[in-house]
This record gives C-alpha cells, structure tokens and sequence, in this order.
C-alpha cells in the first residue's frame, strides 16, 4: 500500500479505516508505555528481516497522542515550539490577548528578555504560569465545591 503524499505541518484527515485501526494501536501502545520509562525499541515489519527502530519515550507520548486524536476521527497537526516564544505565540498558547501578556511580564508574572525591539520568553517559562493558574483555578472550584456543601448545596 502506498501512503499519500505527506507535506510537514500539513494537517493529516484520517479514514475511517485509520481511525479505527488508530483506535486498536492506541491501546496497545498505552499499555505498553505504562512501563517504560526511558527509550522504546520498535521492530518495523517491511519484510520477514524487519528493522530495529529505537524511539525515545517522549515521542512514544506523542505518539500515542496522534493514534488517541486519529481514532476519534480528528485530524491531527504537530506544531513545534521554539525555546523562546513571541509576545504573540505565548498569547495563542494560553488563549489570551497580546496585551495580556504584556501586562503580564510587567507584573513578574512571565520573565522575558529583550533581544532587539521584542520581548522573549522561554518556552519552559509560560507553560509553567499555565499549570501554575490551572492549580490555582482548581483550587478556587475545590473551595467553591467545600462552601456549597457546607451550605447544603452540592449533593
């Protein structure tokens, strides 16, 4: 069989066919991935001889994210990052507005440098503020759930 052509950042649409054959793989590689913990080594099958392929775990994860996607029919696009992201870029990862982020790193929220007439932030650096609100936004929901049950309102 032989695949389509494939251009890199191009969205992939799945078949039906390869949903459900996404589906059935995905299993398989997540029970297979709940024990590794390093470097995976795959066993490509072009032929009787085959081919060795080792993959680090991290890609493995993505991976199993593409098959997780693919199966439930969702077309799937990897974007890679930068180590430092643009003003813009760090507004698209956290689905906030330009200004935002300004306000932001004026506040030592964000650190960043300046390199010519813009600001850069680590990559690293905004993904850690996104956990960070994420804590603390399920903080504030586990006390809103305490006082509603306290108050008899949450059964």
């Amino acid at each position: 069989m032989k695949l389509p052509r494939y251009r890199l950042g191009d969205p992939i649409f799945p078949s039906e066919s390869d949903a459900n054959q996404a589906e059935a793989s995905s299993h398989v590689l997540a029970s297979y991935l709940e024990n590794q913990e390093s470097s995976c080594t795959i066993k490509l099958m072009e032929d009787e001889t085959g081919k060795t392929v080792e993959i680090p775990a991290l890609a493995m994860q993505l991976l199993l994210e593409i098959l997780v996607h693919t199966a439930e029919g969702k077309p799937v696009k990897i974007t890679p990052y930068t180590k430092e992201l643009e003003i813009y870029q760090a507004a698209a990862l956290l689905n906030v507005s330009d200004k935002y982020i300004w306000d932001l790193q004026d506040a030592g929220k964000i650190p960043y440098k300046i390199v010519g007439n813009s600001r850069k932030m680590r990559y690293q650096d905004v993904i850690e503020y996104k956990k960070r609100m994420r804590a603390e936004q399920m903080k504030g929901m586990d006390e809103l759930v305490a006082q509603s049950q306290a108050l008899g309102l949450y059964d």
